[in-house]
């Protein structure tokens, strides 16, 4: 597929030999001189020119039309060629047009060809093939009962004779004789098939072939043609060349030796070649990073096929080149230079002083290398070779921490050592008691002992030996050769004790039972401002302290090894006192943390005071005191400023929704105004357009719903359509006559329309948003490569007009729904393409199909029942959509017929509305219902880094307006 691609976008590579011809039809070469030859109907003659198009000549020419030459063939012994004629019988002549003659009587000869002394041509009329023996004149019919053959071919080395009835849309073969009559596998059905030849060394039938694209005009656009390559048995069809501008290929020649084709054109007046292969040599590529040109060697490679190279020396990867034509094309795979052995300089960063020089070994393009970092550094880094350049990847070098003075425990000796830098290496003896020396040296802030360290206690000293990871010193006398010693553990630690044997006069510790005890000292806990005392705590115990006098709560206090755990904690409460409440002192006793009182107003005030105590602090929530003599109120600036704002706010509130209620009444009866001025109804206002009622400047999707207008009065009725949802209470919409989109060519019913105009924006917006991601939904739906982007072959648009008024309503019903505009909700594909609603978050979306399942939308709508069944549902059973093309791609598929190849898309109106986010995948339906959203957006770019798909759960929230037949492109 991918080299049938290249070979429909490379029109450049057919030649075109000879142009301004006047309709010619059959061809034929002279191998022998260099030469070709064709009938031009349209001129009366025959005419000829070498190979390469030069030299044209008039061989034979003609004054009656019925006389005019239509197919040729060349006889290259006798130096003879043949022709037919519109009647008049079939003739030949000298190759230089003299000594012309009739041969024999063929009123509807279509089709000739020579071999040895025999002419053969087709009767399309009696449905026939016959020959005729030249030197004899012996004529017969060797095949009969056929519909309409109109071109013959031959198979000198089989002794075959081929044909093709368009009568029947079919190939044949049989016998020179005319035995064994074949019908050949044309399972990719024949349309028009005026032209043959074989080539009898590649075992290949080449057919000239075309269709009607539509009503006749007279030009040559009227027809579509192409140029077809299959076995001797029909069967590996191919097409080798289909231009857009080819249209009625006619005679079809080959010359083998070459590796060409020829055919005319008839109606675009012109004759054409094909090279069918790409010879032997060298093709020059640029590297990887298009730092050199890199020449690659490669064998002969047939016309539509490829073939794939290994990059020469001193070079990584393999290129594959396509044969188009003799132009040989890269299409994928790049070479990469090597690295070769060196250094490259190393800093930390920009300020560092030291330069370091990182030692490389020869690597392959592409290698990466994981390497030590130089010098005093520590860490790796990443090197990787990228045509020829040595590059630094993931660095992670830093520099050495050093090691303080400390102890360290070398056996079962306790080492006292300097402070050391990293690299640094310290040696020294053995402490007292101890035989033997060591080497410690610092890395990276550890100190480790290096070349055989070791200390040995001796057995004729008094020392100490070190147990339990150093942390448990024990002390020992001397011992005689082969004594053993138990030792008991020291003060601060338990145990069984300490084993002891010397052999060879060292000590060896064969078993140690000893641990440093673990206990917790006391001291003091701080929480919430209180602090706690706590004694000595034995390892794991645990227990629980009350919070001192003035606090509530308690600590749970446990003892893990030296550390004290916590839980819980003091709360400080209210000692008595008083309270200032505006001028007004009142007072009150103690009060425990989050403990509730009822104060009461002082005298001459009447009300209640509801105070808590928090964290030692008395708050009022609402507190109001009132003279009971005149009924004025104190209270607390906060409660009197909230009040006033919400007596504000509901003002407010009720003011907004008149205005809404009075503007949609205005607007509503400016829109029917305008609609019944367009139908005749009553004059036109200065400005009617659909521009001029809706609410906002700029929109042309259109605002209110209507049915289609009826075939009896071509008007609008006005109808009301109910929706019942389970997220929405049961409202009903009257449905105004329609405002349609100003680009819209029709009235009612149901159409869809090629719409060139919009390929180039359409194209541009699918290219800004085409994202190159490999998710899982790729993978399940069986995709392979993930294309890196794709080309627009056509865009159709849909005036689908009962869907629309179904969208426009529920776009309606969105606004009826709450008082303002929703919240926005910014998309890639937000303000392309057309002016669109924002209060309802109007936008064009992707949904990937085939292009047959396209039209079936287009013509309906998208389905509920439907949803999931073809690529799951990760946010529940909705109408899917992309802001990206590249993930609607995902579920493309190609399709067949006509669209074998093309992949579609639908370009959707959508009306988002208040979008639920939500990044994991879940049902989404009831949290949509319960929180008054009208979409999601499974947001699994901010979850995995892929893309966001918008769902729907309502099918009128979707028009489908345009069609984008497409097809991929990779690297």
């Amino acid at each position: 597929m991918r080299l049938m691609a290249l070979l429909l976008l490379r029109c450049e590579a057919v030649l075109d030999l000879l142009t301004d011809l006047k309709m010619p039809r059959g061809l034929a070469l002279d191998l022998r001189e260099q030469r070709l030859y064709w009938a031009e109907d349209g001129a009366k003659k025959i005419r000829s020119a070498t190979l390469d198009g030069q030299d044209l000549k008039d061989v034979i020419v003609k004054d009656q039309v019925q006389e005019a030459p239509r197919d040729v063939a060349i006889d290259p012994t006798n130096q003879k060629i043949y022709w037919t004629a519109l009647c008049c019988g079939l003739r030949r002549a000298d190759l230089n047009g003299s000594n012309e003659e009739v041969i024999a009587n063929a009123e509807f000869a279509s089709g000739v060809a020579v071999l040895d002394d025999y002419v053969y041509w087709a009767d399309w009329m009696h449905g026939t093939i016959l020959r005729h023996h030249v030197v004899s004149g012996e004529e017969e019919a060797i095949v009969s009962g056929l519909a309409s053959p109109v071109d013959v071919a031959l198979d000198a080395e089989a002794r075959e004779i081929y044909w093709s009835d368009v009568g029947l849309g079919r190939t044949q073969r049989a016998s020179l004789g005319g035995n064994n009559v074949q019908s050949l596998n044309m399972s990719w059905a024949i349309m028009n098939t005026y032209g043959m030849a074989v080539d009898t060394d590649a075992k290949k039938l080449y057919m000239a072939d075309f269709e009607k694209t539509g009503e006749l005009s007279g030009r040559s656009t009227d027809y579509s043609g192409r140029i077809i390559r299959t076995n001797l048995d029909g069967s590996g069809a191919e097409v080798l060349v289909r231009e857009p501008s080819m249209s009625m290929p006619y005679g079809v020649a080959v010359d083998a030796d070459a590796s060409q084709v020829y055919w005319t054109d008839r109606k675009a007046g012109r004759i054409q070649r094909l090279t069918l292969m790409c010879r032997n040599g060298t093709k020059e590529v640029r590297s990887r990073t298009n730092v050199t040109v890199v020449s690659v060697e490669h064998g002969e490679v047939f016309h539509g096929s490829s073939t794939t190279m290994p990059c020469p020396a001193g070079y990584n990867g393999t290129v594959t080149f396509a044969c188009n034509d003799d132009d040989l094309t890269l299409v994928r795979g790049k070479c990469g230079k090597r690295c070769a052995p060196g250094t490259v300089e190393y800093r930390l960063d920009e300020k560092d002083p030291f330069s370091r020089a990182l030692d490389y070994p020869d690597m392959d393009d592409g290698e990466e290398l994981p390497t030590d970092c130089p010098g005093s550094l520590v860490g790796t880094v990443q090197l990787k070779c990228q045509d020829g350049a040595v590059l630094l990847r993931e660095d992670q070098c830093r520099a050495a921490r050093s090691c303080s003075a400390g102890e360290f425990l070398l056996g079962h000796a306790l080492i006292q050592h300097s402070a050391m830098d990293h690299g640094i290496m310290e040696p020294s003896s053995c402490p007292s008691g101890f035989e033997g020396q060591y080497f410690l040296q610092c890395q990276d802030g550890e100190v480790i002992p290096k070349h055989n360290s070791s200390c040995r206690a001796t057995c004729d000293a008094v020392g100490s030996l070190w147990v339990d990871d150093g942390r448990v010193e024990v002390s020992h006398g001397k011992i005689i050769e082969g004594g053993k010693v138990k030792v008991v553990c020291p003060t601060g630690s338990a145990g069984q004790g300490v084993h002891l044997a010397c052999e060879d006069g060292y000590i060896n510790v064969t078993e140690s039972t000893c641990k440093r005890s673990s206990f917790c000292q006391a001291g003091y806990i701080n929480s919430g401002g209180a602090s706690v005392f706590h004694d000595n705590l034995d390892d794991k115990e645990e227990i629980v302290l009350a919070c001192p006098e003035g606090f509530s709560g308690s600590l749970d206090v446990t003892c893990e090894a030296t550390t004290i755990l916590t839980e819980g904690s003091c709360q400080k409460g209210c000692t008595s006192g008083v309270v200032i409440l505006s001028d007004l002192t009142i007072p009150h006793g103690d009060v425990g943390h989050g403990q509730a009182v009822q104060l009461d107003c002082p005298a001459g005030y009447t009300g209640i005071l509801p105070f808590v105590c928090m964290d030692g602090n008395m708050t009022c929530t609402d507190c109001l005191c009132i003279p009971k003599a005149t009924g004025s109120s104190k209270r607390s600036d906060l409660p009197i400023a909230a009040f006033a704002a919400g007596v504000t706010a509901a003002v407010l509130l009720l003011l907004f929704a008149a205005g809404v209620l009075w503007h949609r009444m205005l607007k509503r009866r400016a829109m029917a105004a305008a609609v019944a001025a367009a139908v005749g109804d009553i004059p036109a206002p200065l400005s009617s357009s659909c521009l001029d009622i809706l609410p906002k400047t700029g929109v042309r999707s259109g605002h209110s719903s209507t049915s289609a207008p009826t075939a009896s009065s071509g008007r609008g009725s006005t109808a009301s359509t109910g929706y019942h949802r389970a997220d929405t209470d049961v409202f009903e919409v009257v449905i105004d006559p329609p405002c349609l989109p100003l680009y819209w060519a029709t009235k009612a019913g149901i159409h869809i329309f090629p719409d060139p105009n919009r390929i180039a924006e359409v194209q541009q917006l699918m290219t800004d948003t085409w994202l190159p991601h490999f998710t899982r939904d790729r993978q399940l739906l069986g995709g392979g490569r993930v294309p890196i982007g794709c080309r627009v072959a056509n865009v159709l648009r849909v005036e689908n007009h009962r869907s629309y008024a179904r969208y426009l309503t529920y776009k309606d019903a969105l606004r009826l729904k709450r008082s303002g505009p929703c919240t926005p909700f910014p998309l890639r594909t937000s303000n392309r393409i057309n002016l669109l609603d924002d209060d309802v978050n109007e936008s064009y979306l992707f949904h990937g199909t085939n292009p047959e399942s396209a039209q079936c939308i287009a013509r309906d709508f998208f389905r509920m029942e439907r949803a999931g069944s073809s690529a799951g549902s990760m946010f529940g059973p909705g109408i899917y959509l992309a802001e990206n093309a590249s993930k609607s791609d995902e579920y493309a598929k190609e399709g067949s017929g006509v669209y074998l190849g093309l992949c579609a898309t639908l370009l959707c109106r959508c009306a988002v509305g208040q979008v639920l986010t939500v990044p994991e995948a879940r049902d989404t339906r009831e949290a949509v219902r319960a929180g008054g959203f009208d979409s999601v957006c499974g947001d699994r770019l901010k979850a995995v880094g892929t893309f966001r798909e918008m769902v729907f759960f309502q099918e009128e929230a979707v028009y489908p307006e345009f069609i984008v037949i497409y097809t991929r492109v990779f690297e």
